[in-house]
């Protein structure tokens, strides 16, 4: 019943928003009685701790391997996957920020989530620049702050999609994918640029989503 319940919350989250949907809505959407949800749940908070590391746990496994020879396409599937979980809870993403600041216990677990995949990010980046794909970091170029921009722009794709919603404006109909490879496309060597090219005749980006 529990995975009912939150499989119920994350559909009606991502239609309403979370703050929007009470415990009994939840109970109602489901024919069960507030009773029984509280039985499975004490509160909402308790739900909504309980689906995000369900989140974490469908997110966690970006970790560079090991003793093999990394492509692009591992920047690429780490977007992918992302993507995709945004999708799937939306909710969370739209709503951030309100839920950092309402819920201390989620808000510690993902800074600290955050701050090791930078560390990962940044390896990922040295491995290209050793290997030649990458320019070196220099006076110009501060991966440092790229990895956060990625980041930035990857975690808020989803919001800034509800925020800018004219029709004739074109720049963000295209893929988070896509958006993304344009901030790591500039630092790309001829070799990496060659790599990338390879990378989509054979797999291509995203659609719109």
């Amino acid at each position: 019943m529990k995975e009912e319940i939150k499989k119920e919350a994350i559909k009606l989250f991502n239609i309403h928003g979370m703050s929007n949907v009470s415990m009994k809505q939840i109970a109602d959407s489901l024919s069960i009685s507030a009773g029984n949800l509280q039985y499975h749940f004490k509160s909402k908070e308790k739900l909504l701790a309980s689906i995000y590391y369900d989140m974490y746990e469908e997110n966690k496994n970006y970790i560079l391997p090991e003793n093999v020879y990394i492509t692009l396409f591992h920047f690429e599937e780490m977007m992918r996957n992302f993507d995709s979980l945004q999708q799937h809870y939306n909710f969370f993403f739209n709503d951030i920020v309100n839920i950092n600041k309402t819920y201390p216990e989620i808000a510690e677990h993902y800074k600290l989530i955050n701050l090791n995949r930078f560390k990962e990010g940044r390896k990922l980046i040295d491995y290209y620049i050793e290997t030649g794909r990458m320019l070196p970091e220099s006076e110009m170029i501060d991966y440092n702050k790229t990895i956060h921009l990625i980041w930035m722009a990857s975690t808020f794709w989803q919001a800034q999609k509800l925020v800018i919603t004219a029709a004739n404006y074109e720049t963000n109909k295209c893929g988070a994918v896509e958006m993304l490879w344009t901030l790591l496309l500039p630092y790309l060597t001829d070799k990496g640029l060659e790599e990338y090219h390879q990378l989509r005749q054979f797999v291509a980006l995203p659609k719109t989503n």
